[in-house]
């Protein structure tokens, strides 16, 4: 150990005094900035994950709703085709009464999709093809179930979205935690030049972590 940091403050010259007490100063701006930040950082974390979690949980909600909805479409396909068949077998036996109640049985969907086809028939023949393949035939279900993918499939991207901004908010934690331990180290240096470059490194990773929370979208929780 060195002649000067063996002597007494009382001791030392007025200049080292000086110095020691400007690293003081710098490390102590240092600290305080680096807790602040920090402690932003790990709230910002924790609000990010709570979205993240909100996200997946109305994903999967919506999910569950879609398929739901495309249970319910199918189970209506399905309706529409046994209907169709036995309205098919009645016109092939040429019991127009039959067929007549059938089609008023149709459900609503149903009906304009085939009477469309109906209306395409050659005389004294059915037309060609099925209701089924045209264009009309939509079903609400449907529609619903594909709107409900589309946006489980949008508050799931949301989730990832908020899990990697959470990411980055705990990787500015650490990088400030890492400038809280630069700074507090240099003060137990005598050397100027241990001081000044644990220092400088504290002051590097202090703008890399503040730019990398500036660059962040910020969820104050109002």
């Amino acid at each position: 150990m060195s002649e000067e940091a063996v002597q007494g403050p009382a001791t030392r010259s007025a200049e080292t005094v000086k110095r020691d007490r400007r690293v003081e100063l710098i490390a102590a701006i240092m600290l305080s900035a680096a807790t602040v930040v920090t402690a932003w950082s790990a709230y910002q974390a924790t609000r990010w994950s709570g979205d993240q979690a909100e996200s997946y949980t109305t994903a999967s909600a919506l999910r569950t709703e879609s398929v739901r909805s495309a249970n319910v479409a199918n189970r209506q396909v399905l309706i529409d085709v046994d209907t169709f068949i036995n309205w098919l077998d009645a016109a092939a036996d040429g019991d127009q009464a039959r067929a007549d109640d059938i089609h008023a049985r149709m459900r609503a969907e149903f009906i304009p999709p085939f009477d469309e086809w109906l209306a395409g028939a050659p005389l004294d023949h059915l037309p060609p093809g099925t209701p089924f393949e045209l264009e009309s035939y939509t079903l609400a279900a449907t529609a619903e179930a594909d709107d409900l993918e589309a946006q489980a499939a949008q508050a799931f991207e949301d989730g990832t979205r908020s899990n990697e901004v959470g990411d980055d908010f705990v990787l500015a934690a650490v990088l400030f935690a890492s400038v809280l331990f630069f700074a507090g180290l240099a003060g137990t240096f005598d050397s100027l030049r241990a001081q000044v470059l644990l220092l400088g490194l504290g002051a590097l990773v202090f703008v890399v972590g503040t730019a990398i929370v500036l660059s962040l979208p910020q969820d104050v929780g109002f």
